[in-house]
């Protein structure tokens, strides 16, 4: 693994797009993300202190108390309280709009490799991470080996069909998100959007906190330089043809907008936001966003 994991660099997001088992791009994505980078998304264990006791051959020097040292001519040694493990939900948008690929992978698939590196990270910090898809699966937090695998496995098995209210399926996780923690939703957020941003709020205002991942097409942002297209709905089958030539500068000035607005919408509510689209390498995304 320290082989392969080496090998993947943010030079190279081709690797974790063309690799199939999920746990295994978890994995690597966790090492790369990791490497060089340790910042948590929690405060840390042993932040809080709680007392002393007598030091021991082989504690950490730094944590001697030298001013008690001095006053009883004992060495003693702080001890501090390790902060609770903290639940880790990964929510993953499934509905057909997150199948539409032109790029190196749908956003579905681009989705559920950052989601499977997160859930490693997660592990990795001592957190316990849990899984909710929209269409239906859900694993309750845990932090185990096995526990992740099984994360990793049920993204592998999760396909996008259909339509979805995203922020009807983000009030259904209420009972599912019990335990403040850490929510990280994925989702192309072209529907509902405000809607969605609003459920993501409720959430924050819970005591949970929020990172939002807008995963898009490279087509959704850019349309190409010229052609005629058939602009297809994915959810109700709607389409419309035009040719991409005279509409190419508005159109890329308003998703820029449209993205500048969502942004700063989140940023509000205090939801970290991150958009990218599924050109970026998954390891500069999930630093962007997790960083």
């Amino acid at each position: 693994m320290n082989a392969v994991a080496a090998s993947m660099t943010v030079e190279d997001p081709e690797v974790f797009l063309a690799m199939e088992d999920l746990d295994l791009v978890g994995r690597g994505l966790a090492d790369a993300v990791w490497h060089g980078q340790h910042q948590s998304l929690q405060r840390g264990p042993g932040v809080e202190f709680h007392s002393h006791r007598p030091y021991q051959p082989g504690d950490d020097l730094r944590r001697v108390n030298w001013s008690l040292l001095a006053r009883q001519r004992r060495l003693y040694v702080r001890e501090s309280r390790a902060e609770s493990r903290r639940p880790v939900y990964l929510v993953l948008d499934s509905s057909a709009s997150m199948s539409i690929q032109h790029g190196p992978s749908s956003k579905h698939q681009y989705g559920k490799r950052a989601l499977a590196g997160a859930a490693h990270l997660a592990r990795r910090q001592g957190d316990a991470p849990a899984l909710h898809l929209t269409h239906g699966t859900s694993l309750p937090p845990r932090n185990s080996k096995d526990h992740v695998s099984g994360i990793c496995a049920a993204l592998g098995g999760s396909t996008a069909e259909g339509a979805g209210d995203m922020a009807e399926a983000l009030r259904e996780m209420r009972t599912f998100c019990r335990q403040r923690g850490f929510i990280l939703f994925i989702s192309d957020f072209l529907d509902q959007e405000e809607a969605t941003v609003a459920e993501l709020a409720a959430f924050r205002a819970q005591g949970h906190d929020v990172f939002a991942l807008q995963v898009l097409d490279p087509m959704e942002v850019s349309l190409p330089e010229g052609g005629d297209y058939d602009f297809i709905e994915p959810e109700t089958g709607g389409h419309l043809r035009t040719a991409a030539e005279p509409i190419r500068t508005a159109y890329a000035r308003r998703v820029a907008e449209w993205r500048a607005g969502l942004s700063q919408l989140a940023g509000t509510h205090d939801i970290r936001w991150y958009s990218t689209t599924t050109e970026q390498s998954l390891v500069a995304t999930l630093r962007g966003w997790l960083g």
